[in-house]
C-alpha cells in the first residue's frame, strides 16, 4: 500500500467528496484505517478513498456510522454477511425471538429530546418537531383534542418503541433474505459488495413500504363510525 500512499488528509476529502473533519471522525471511529506517516504527515491510498466513497453511499442509504463499522469489520476479516447480521448461513435462518408485550407502566421515561423539548416553556411541541419531524403532525393532533404535552409525548413515545420491537423481531432475517444471501453465494468483489449496497437499499424501501401498508390494514380494523342513529336515518 506505500507505492499507492500519495493523498494528504486534505486530499482524500476532496477527491472523496467529503470534508477533512469526516475523515478524522471515521478515523477515530474505527471506519478508516489509519494513513501511511512519513515524517510528521500522513498519506492516505486508493484504499482509504474507495473505503471513504462506500462509507458515503452507505450513510446516503440511512446506515448508521456503528453498523457501517460493523459491516466493514466483517468484510476486512473476510466474515459473511449472515454472521454480520446475525443470522445463520443455513437455507432456514432462525427468526429473532418475539418480544413479550409490556404493560404502559412498564415503558422507560420519556428519551432526552422528549425532555428538551417539554422543557421548553414557550412551545414543546415546536421543540419535538425538530428532532421527530414525522412523528409531530400526530404530537400535535393529540395536543390539539385536549391531551396534555407530557401524556402526548409519552403516547408517540410508546407508538415509537413498539415499531423499533417490529423492526428488531424482522429486519435481520428479511434484510438476510433480500440481500444478504446473494452477497455470500459472491466473490465478493467490490463489484458485489456495491450491488449489496444497492440490493440492501431497495430491501428498505420494500419492506418499509410493505410495513406501512400492513400497519394501515391493522389500524383500519380499528375504525369505525358509530351507528347511525334512527332519527338521523328518517328524512321526516
Amino acid at each position: 500500500m506505500a507505492a499507492e500512499s500519495h493523498f494528504t488528509i486534505d486530499e482524500l476529502a476532496r477527491a472523496a467528496d467529503t470534508t477533512v473533519r469526516s475523515v478524522r471522525v471515521y478515523h477515530e471511529r474505527g471506519l478508516l484505517p489509519s494513513p501511511e506517516v512519513r515524517g510528521r504527515i500522513g498519506y492516505y491510498g486508493s484504499d482509504h478513498l474507495d473505503r471513504l466513497q462506500t462509507i458515503s453511499r452507505l450513510l446516503g442509504r440511512g446506515m448508521k456510522l456503528n453498523g457501517i463499522r460493523e459491516l466493514l469489520e466483517a468484510w476486512d476479516r473476510g466474515d459473511g454477511l449472515a454472521d454480520v447480521l446475525g443470522v445463520s448461513s443455513q437455507d432456514s435462518p432462525e427468526p429473532a425471538a418475539s418480544a413479550e408485550p409490556q404493560p404502559e407502566d412498564s415503558y422507560p421515561d420519556l428519551p432526552e429530546y422528549a425532555k428538551r423539548a417539554l422543557a421548553t416553556s414557550d412551545d414543546p411541541l415546536e421543540a419535538y418537531r425538530l428532532t421527530n419531524p414525522r412523528a409531530c403532525d400526530l404530537a400535535t393532533r393529540l395536543a390539539d383534542s385536549g391531551l396534555p404535552a407530557t401524556d402526548t409525548f409519552h403516547l408517540v413515545e410508546r407508538l415509537r418503541a413498539d415499531c423499533d420491537r417490529i423492526a428488531d423481531r424482522y429486519a435481520t432475517e428479511l434484510f438476510y433474505r433480500l440481500a444478504g444471501q446473494t452477497y455470500e453465494q459472491s466473490q465478493r468483489t467490490p463489484k458485489d459488495r456495491a450491488k449489496l449496497e444497492t440490493d440492501l437499499a431497495i430491501a428498505r424501501l420494500i419492506v418499509t413500504r410493505a410495513a406501512s401498508e400492513l400497519i394501515d390494514e391493522a389500524f383500519a380494523r380499528h375504525f369505525e363510525l358509530p351507528a347511525a342513529s334512527p332519527r338521523a336515518a328518517d328524512p321526516h
